[in-house]
């Protein structure tokens, strides 16, 4: 999930990110009854756990005031590497193609909108540290990775688990919501970033999903909105195929 570009709107005071009560200290080893529930609902018994995978999408992101179409390919290798290349037909029809990636050397946004770069004056660090967020909070798209070593678990109620991964050298802790039926219905992790336009520091960023597709052997949460807490949504978009090798 990209960081988005700088709103018009004037921006709702940030709230200071709160952190959740959980119920035990995190462990690894088998996660909570909330994310057993999901995977049984989502992996099919026999399948294999894969290490990466290739998504198409469509959907929508917020370019300024106007709500844009735009189509794209990421390929996720949780927890080190992303990369999301996407087109956006933006106002006017004007054409913004870029890409947001993670990896061994750092995070990069790369954006044009009439030659003008989005995060200008942002540090490396802050990048980096901002596109790590998206990568823990989107592992979810590659449900095996929960059953991972690096993953330690911390239950919260019987909808609720936290999963503690550190990415790029940053710990996140991402909160997992997960219906009754066994449907991922939301993730939500403090994220770094400034979208109210002011410092760098850590916003509560929430993805809901509102759908399920059978896509690549699996049942992944499609339907998905996202964005920072501060700001509300700014892309809205499904999953159209998954490749998991």
């Amino acid at each position: 999930m990209p960081a988005p570009p700088a709103q018009p709107e004037e921006p709702t005071p940030a709230q200071p990110t709160e952190r959740l009560a959980e119920s035990a200290d995190p462990v690894r080893g088998e996660p909570p009854e909330p994310i057993r529930r999901w995977l049984a609902h989502t992996v099919p018994g026999a399948a294999p756990a894969p290490t990466s995978v290739d998504l198409r999408a469509h959907g929508c992101i917020r370019v300024r005031r106007r709500w844009c179409p735009f189509v794209s390919r990421q390929t996720l290798t949780p927890p080190t590497a992303f990369r999301w290349d996407a087109r956006v037909r933006g106002p006017a029809g004007i054409r913004i193609n870029g890409f947001d990636r993670l990896d061994a050397n750092g995070g990069t946004t790369h954006w044009r909108l009439f030659g003008v770069l989005p995060f200008v004056g942002a540090s490396l660090t802050d990048i980096t540290r901002s596109t790590a967020g998206r990568l823990a909070g989107e592992y979810v798209m590659m449900p095996a990775f929960a059953l991972r070593p690096e993953v330690r678990w911390q239950a919260v109620d019987d909808t609720r688990a936290v999963a503690h991964v550190v990415v790029a050298g940053h710990p996140h802790e991402v909160t997992v919501t997960v219906s009754p039926s066994g449907a991922l219905a939301s993730v939500s992790l403090p994220r770094w970033g400034n979208p109210d336009g002011g410092p760098w520091r850590e916003h509560r960023f929430t993805a809901t999903f509102d759908g399920e597709a059978s896509r690549g052997g699996l049942l992944l949460a499609t339907g998905i909105h996202a964005g920072w807490e501060s700001t509300g949504a700014f892309i809205r978009y499904d999953i159209d195929a998954a490749d998991f090798r």
